[in-house]
C-alpha cells in the first residue's frame, strides 16, 4: 500500500513538474517565436539555425493547441463573468462533459491544424522562396513568417470571432434602425 502511495507521489511530482516547464512556455511561445530566433540571427548571423527552426516546427503546435484550448471558452466565460454569472457558466454552456469534450477538440483540431499550416509554410518556402533568399537573409524571413504558421489556427479562429462579432452588431444596428423606422410610421 505504502509503495503504491510513494509511486502515486511522485507521478504526481514529476506532472507538477513538467507543467511547471511546459506551461510558461506554451504561454509565451508566440512572443519567444518572434523574439528569440531575430536576437540569435543578429547576435550570431553565419550560424546556422536549423536545429532551432526543427525545436519551433515540433513545439509550435504543442503552443498552439494550449492557445486553443483557452480561445475555446475564453469569450463566453468573459461574457458570463461580466453578467455576474460566472459560477453557472459550465451548466449553461451544456455541464463538464460538453465543455470538456469542446475545449479538447478545439485542442486537437489546433494541433493537426498547426501541423498541417507548418507543412504548406515549410513546403511553400522550400519551393517558393529557398532559392531567392540565402544566408542570414533566410533565416530572417524563415522565422519571421513561421509563427504566421504555426499559430494559423489561433490566428483564423479570433479573425473569425471577430468577423462574426462585427456581423452580430451589423445585425443589432439594422434591428434596431428597422424598429425605429416601424414606430415612427404608426
Amino acid at each position: 500500500m505504502i509503495e503504491i502511495l510513494g509511486a502515486m507521489w511522485r507521478s504526481l511530482i514529476r506532472m507538477l513538474v513538467l507543467n511547471l516547464i511546459l506551461v510558461p512556455f506554451m504561454v509565451l511561445a508566440p512572443a519567444i517565436f518572434v523574439v528569440l530566433p531575430l536576437v540569435l540571427i543578429v547576435a550570431h548571423p553565419h550560424d546556422n539555425f536549423s536545429g532551432l527552426a526543427q525545436l519551433f516546427v515540433w513545439t509550435g503546435p504543442l503552443s498552439c493547441a494550449f492557445w486553443m484550448l483557452v480561445s475555446c471558452h475564453w469569450p463566453s466565460v468573459r461574457q458570463w463573468q461580466r453578467m455576474g454569472r460566472l459560477d453557472s457558466w459550465r451548466e449553461d454552456h451544456g455541464g463538464l462533459l460538453c465543455t470538456v469534450t469542446k475545449a479538447t477538440v478545439y485542442m486537437f483540431a489546433g494541433l493537426f491544424a498547426s501541423f498541417f499550416f507548418e507543412i504548406l509554410f515549410l513546403l511553400a518556402f522550400r519551393v517558393v522562396l529557398f532559392e531567392l533568399v540565402s544566408g542570414a537573409a533566410r533565416y530572417v524571413l524563415w522565422f519571421a513568417l513561421f509563427p504566421f504558421s504555426a499559430f494559423a489556427p489561433v490566428i483564423l479562429l479570433w479573425l473569425w470571432r471577430w468577423q462574426r462579432g462585427r456581423n452580430d452588431q451589423l445585425r443589432a444596428a439594422l434591428f434596431y434602425t428597422k424598429n425605429l423606422r416601424s414606430n415612427q410610421t404608426q
